[in-house]
């Protein structure tokens, strides 16, 4: 009997990253995109996907989890892009979160948690329905995220330029970090083509040693993620854990802060890759008969 072959992707806000198996070989890929898949054309998705086909192979099986794809036309734009560069592979798109839930949960009972560059909170009810809260996108939801928190202070920075708000130092470190002598400078991330990593970028910056107002941004953005995180469990009921992912919780602070706004609740942060549990799990599943 032939092995079949799998090929997992993980699509976030800023990169793609992929794991391939096939036999005893097993490739790992990371792409710097630089932008949320879901929201470029359709030509650019294909010729993603044509550049991971080109650098791997065509496998029976893809399994992409991808940020937007909780919404029915951005699934369908990213399974008609990876279609037309896969053709004869069977392809299952899912949402980043549910991705991350299989990586981090598989069958047990769980919540993940996710804030990087967007924020989301996903579990399944008694039934096994999914349960999700959040990620609606960087301008109407993702508050506590990396791009939420750095869109916050430049917000106050611009504030202050205007003679709103009293000088913070994470002001100076805004111009220092972005290389611009003036704060009104910074309106000019907007027109880079991968404004979402550069904005979030600072986050990592101003999470190292919080300023007054950075704790103040931090705490709001905090407290409504753990809002979420509350509703999803009371629809969930208890569960075995709660899973913390992205680059805002590789802050010790954000996580003990993160922590104290659930009251009680424990978590645990988790490292893995995504893309490369979901590849062994979905290629163990293939070939065990």
């Amino acid at each position: 009997m032939s092995v079949k072959s799998v090929i997992s992707m993980d699509g976030g806000g800023t990169h793609l990253r992929v794991t391939a198996i096939s036999g005893n070989r097993q490739l790992r890929k990371i792409y710097q995109t630089g932008v949320n898949l879901t929201a470029v054309s359709m030509e650019y998705l294909i010729s993603i996907f044509s550049m991971v086909k080109s650098d791997l192979w065509i496998p029976d099986v893809i399994v992409a989890a991808f940020s937007g794809a909780g919404d029915p036309e951005r699934k369908d734009k990213l399974s008609g892009a990876l279609k037309t560069a896969f053709c004869g592979a069977s392809i299952e798109v899912i949402m980043d979160i549910e991705g991350l839930y299989r990586a981090a949960v598989g069958s047990g009972r769980g919540v993940v948690v996710i804030s990087g560059t967007g924020s989301t909170v996903y579990g399944h009810d008694d039934e096994g329905s999914p349960v999700r809260s959040g990620g609606w996108g960087h301008i109407f939801d993702d508050e506590g995220s990396s791009f939420w928190m750095s869109r916050e202070i430049i917000t106050c920075a611009l504030r202050y330029r205007d003679g709103l708000l009293p000088h913070d130092p994470i002001f100076d470190q805004l111009l220092e970090f972005y290389s611009v002598e003036s704060i009104e400078k910074l309106v000019n991330l907007t027109i880079i083509q991968d404004f979402k990593t550069k904005i979030a970028s600072f986050s990592k910056v101003a999470l190292e040693q919080p300023t007054p107002l950075v704790k103040e941004i931090v705490d709001e953005g905090i407290g409504l993620l753990a809002r979420r995180t509350l509703k999803v469990l009371e629809r969930t009921g208890p569960v075995d854990s709660i899973n913390v992912h992205g680059g805002s919780f590789q802050s010790t602070y954000y996580r003990e802060r993160f922590t104290r706004a659930l009251g009680g609740h424990k978590i645990s942060l988790f490292e893995g890759n995504v893309d490369e549990i979901l590849a062994k799990q979905v290629f163990d599943t293939l070939n065990r008969s």
